[in-house]
C-alpha cells in the first residue's frame, strides 16, 4: 500500500484539495459514483500495485459518455484523469478473477484550473 500511496504522491499537484480516496483490490474490483461539485475541475488518480505484472481496464463513465484505460500495476506514478465539475461520473473496474493479487488505490481532488494539462474532460476525450 505505501508504494501506491507513493505514485498518488507523486502526480498530487500543490494546489489539490482531496475529495474522497480509496483502496481495494484487483479482485474486489471498482464501482464507485464520485461527485463534482462546485467550479473546480477535479483529477481521478489511480495506482496499482502487485507482486507480479497485472494491466486491468479503468472505465469512467458520465452520462452516455464513457472512455476505458490500460493500467498497468507497477507504475511509479499513478494515471491521472481530468475530470469538469459538475456533474457525478462512474469509475469501474471489473473483479479480476482467479487468484490475481493486488491492491488498487485511487484519489479525487479538486485542483486549479490552470493545472489542467492536455486535457480539460478525460471520460468525453480530448484527441483529434
Amino acid at each position: 500500500m505505501q508504494r501506491a500511496a507513493r505514485a498518488l504522491n507523486t502526480v498530487e499537484s500543490k494546489s489539490a484539495f482531496r475529495q474522497d480516496s480509496g483502496t481495494t483490490t484487483l479482485t474486489q474490483g471498482l464501482n464507485r459514483t464520485l461527485m463534482t461539485q462546485g467550479r473546480r475541475p477535479y483529477t481521478f488518480d489511480i495506482s496499482c500495485q502487485a507482486p507480479s505484472a497485472h494491466t486491468f481496464t479503468l472505465t469512467l463513465t458520465r452520462g452516455d459518455a464513457a472512455n476505458e484505460w490500460d493500467v498497468a500495476c507497477g507504475d511509479r506514478e499513478a494515471d491521472q484523469f481530468t475530470i469538469p465539475a459538475g456533474t457525478p461520473f462512474t469509475a469501474r473496474i471489473t473483479p479480476a478473477g482467479g487468484q490475481a493479487e493486488g491492491i488498487i488505490s485511487w484519489r479525487l481532488s479538486t485542483i486549479g484550473v490552470e493545472e489542467v494539462r492536455d486535457c480539460t474532460d478525460d471520460i468525453t476525450g480530448c484527441e483529434g
